[in-house]
């Protein structure tokens, strides 16, 4: 989990909130949000999950947010969350995710070693992420990408995905 007490990680979270913020609509569904940080910014009722994901079963959003948090899970993991996210999103909903680029490993290894973000953080992570395996993860999982950037000099990516109609 991100520990937001480093300075570096304290700023990419930062970063990452303040492009998620314009899509907090509804109730939102915070996945992997280590401390509900994200809760500041939510109008509407607010779930955080991490390791159980009890409190989010049975629950629909209207938004659901995933920060910093796929590049954690293996692929097929990955996928049947998002199987999971499917009968929890509201028809009209959303999720919106960020994710490290491919380009952000060595970056990332460089400032884990360094001592600068979390090393065990780092070490977990099991795949890198690309545009066209985000593309995959929405066309297998009944998604379509709605918006797709770039952002933080291109080391990291955010995705908005709806439900396909």
């Amino acid at each position: 989990m991100i520990n937001s007490k480093r300075p570096i990680e304290h700023l990419l979270q930062t970063w990452r909130f303040k492009m998620v913020a314009p899509y907090l609509t509804g109730d939102v569904l915070d996945f992997g949000g280590n401390d509900g940080e994200l809760e500041q910014l939510v109008k509407g009722s607010y779930t955080c999950v991490n390791y159980d994901h009890t409190p989010m079963m049975g629950k629909t959003f209207d938004t659901i947010v995933a920060l910093a948090i796929i590049e954690h899970l293996s692929v097929e993991d990955v996928h049947a969350v998002f199987e999971q996210f499917k009968k929890s999103l509201n028809p009209n909903g959303h999720i919106f995710l960020t994710t490290p680029t491919v380009m952000a490993k060595p970056v990332l290894d460089t400032l884990a070693a360094l001592n600068l973000v979390d090393r065990e953080n780092i070490a977990e992570h099991k795949h890198y992420w690309t545009h066209q395996d985000l593309i995959d993860l929405a066309n297998k999982t009944g998604f379509v990408i709605k918006k797709y950037n770039l952002f933080q000099l291109g080391f990291n990516q955010l995705a908005l995905l709806s439900p396909k109609l």
